[in-house]
């Protein structure tokens, strides 16, 4: 900003209002070997400011100056403070230890940073943090009469005068701990497989997908997202109610290495994607893996009616020798965070039924053949059990299963699938598939 003095007189009124500034310095925080940016402003509670001086000091061991600033051409700031021009004189210095700045705003005193102004920014730099630097707050405070020869001294210029600032406040360079690179081992979760409840759950099968996420510690000073180059995973089920039966990896390339091993309550993998190392993955985004088969046991859950949940661990101790969970990254193994997952079975209560009975008298003949004719084709009567029509058991019900029919009773063909020459209910039949079947108690 800038304000026309007229003649430029001053008074000694003028130059004691000055004691009214104040000198800030902000903070910033970063890894070691990181920068940090840092602002030093003015905020001016006295006279009109024509120039002022400072230095700032840190420890010389923590970081080093490598570039300042004067705010770039941003408004109330030290480039645009002569009516938008930057000022007549500026000049900083950097020294292993802090750096000062000297500015006079123009030289005839027609422009200055008028009382009442705040967040004026007087300057920025850049500091580099040495690489070997504990965790810790390290000041950076102003230090008048310390940097430079001779010293510069810590003032503000108000009227012709210099006068100390009433108060310097300084600030900080926070040197965080990066943490290691972090990933999450995220089990998944499948609902909703609804079985007979009287049948139970053998030969149901579900698939079931796990990921891998990295953590993003990038705020922390952690490079993120990092290359990985391989994995190995270990899950432990409820053998009594399911058993994994095949795994497989979806990394979306072919590893060089995939190696799974399947127990009655758990399975194992170990994935090398390069034996070269050309190819690597990274997982910033939950990322699909590898999908798991499980089939339920049989007679397990049978009677048992609503949903059951049985859960999928996450274990280190499967295999001889036991196979840990690990992603390598950069030659090294580091062991993930877990989220388990689970399978919900959901028990139904179904009618027994015959397949092919389509007219629920007991037997399977010519009968029955007719009634799924007219049925589908004529307008007759429809049964309430529509699943014993599907004779060939491909869960539709058409002209193929009068044929299928047809072909058992007079051609010697391959019997209904079962239920069949006794009541029974289907693997996969919901109570809507027969709503009633007389024949079947």
């Amino acid at each position: 900003m800038c304000l026309l003095l007229g003649l430029c007189c001053y008074s000694v009124d003028g130059v004691l209002a000055g004691g009214g500034a104040t000198y800030n310095m902000s903070s910033d925080a970063t890894a070691a070997g990181g920068t940090v940016n840092l602002s030093a402003t003015l905020d001016n509670g006295g006279g009109d400011i024509s120039g002022w001086s400072w230095g700032l000091c840190h420890d010389e061991a923590v970081a080093t100056v490598s570039n300042i600033g004067d705010g770039g051409g941003a408004a109330n700031s030290t480039s645009t403070v002569s009516n938008g021009d930057p000022a007549s004189f500026n000049e900083s210095s950097i020294y292993p230890g802090g750096w000062t700045q000297g500015v006079v705003i123009d030289f005839i005193g027609c422009c200055v940073v008028a009382s009442g102004t705040t967040g004026f920014l007087m300057a920025t730099a850049d500091y580099t943090v040495a690489g070997a630097v504990a965790p810790g707050d390290y000041s950076v405070e102003y230090c008048g009469g310390v940097l430079g020869s001779p010293p510069v001294a810590n003032v503000v210029v108000v009227n012709g005068g210099s006068v100390p600032p009433a108060a310097e406040n300084s600030g900080t360079i926070t040197v965080v701990d990066v943490p290691d690179p972090e990933w999450n081992y995220l089990g998944g979760n499948s609902s909703g497989n609804n079985y007979p409840a009287g049948a139970g759950i053998g030969g149901l099968s579900v698939a079931v997908g796990f990921s891998i996420q990295e953590k993003d510690n990038s705020s922390q000073g952690a490079n993120f997202p990092n290359e990985t180059q391989g994995f190995s995973m270990g899950c432990g089920n409820d053998g009594a109610l399911i058993t994994p039966t095949a795994v497989t990896t979806s990394l979306g390339f072919e590893p060089d290495f995939a190696e799974s091993n399947l127990y009655p309550d758990a399975w194992t993998l170990g994935v090398v994607y390069s034996f070269a190392g050309s190819q690597t993955a990274f997982f910033d985004v939950a990322t699909e893996v590898i999908s798991v088969e499980y089939d339920g046991t049989s007679t397990a859950l049978a009677g048992v009616e609503g949903a059951t949940t049985t859960p999928l661990v996450w274990n280190n101790s499967t295999g001889s020798p036991p196979v840990s969970n690990v992603v390598v990254f950069g030659g090294g193994s580091y062991a993930p965070n877990f989220t388990d997952g689970s399978i919900e079975f959901v028990g139904t209560v179904t009618n027994a039924f015959q397949r092919g009975d389509s007219n629920d008298d007991g037997v399977i003949n010519i009968a029955d053949i007719i009634w799924m004719l007219s049925e589908m084709f004529g307008g007759g009567a429809v049964t309430d059990c529509a699943i014993a029509d599907d004779s060939n058991a491909d869960g539709l019900n058409d002209a193929a299963d009068a044929v299928y029919t047809a072909t058992y009773i007079f051609l010697s063909g391959p019997a209904p699938a079962a239920p069949f020459g006794s009541c029974g209910s289907g693997a996969e039949q919901t109570p809507a598939d027969c709503v009633s079947f007389n024949s079947c108690p």
